[in-house]
């Protein structure tokens, strides 16, 4: 890996960690429901590039599978709690 992209992909690492630190701050103090299924989602996307940068640094393909995973199940959820939310049930 050239200097370049690893300093690059330090900094986005930083800037992820701290977006999913203030996902978490939001999840535990947010003030409503919606809220707090916004900040979850968000932080489902902020595992999702964590993974996706991490794979590059370590040149692996081998967790890209999680990551597929990961999408569908934040996606799943997020329209479940979005149901959920605006109708009081799921079904």
């Amino acid at each position: 890996m050239s200097p370049f992209l690893d300093v690059i992909t330090i900094v986005c690492l930083t800037a992820l960690f701290v977006g999913a630190a203030l996902c978490l701050h939001r999840i535990l103090i947010g003030p409503d429901a919606a809220d707090r299924a916004v900040a979850l989602d968000t932080l489902t996307m902020v595992f999702i590039g964590i993974i996706s940068i991490l794979c590059m640094r370590w040149d692996s393909t081998l967790y890209f599978d999680a990551v597929w995973i990961l999408t569908l199940v934040g996606y799943l959820g997020s329209a479940a709690i979005a149901l959920y939310l605006e109708k009081g049930r799921i079904f």
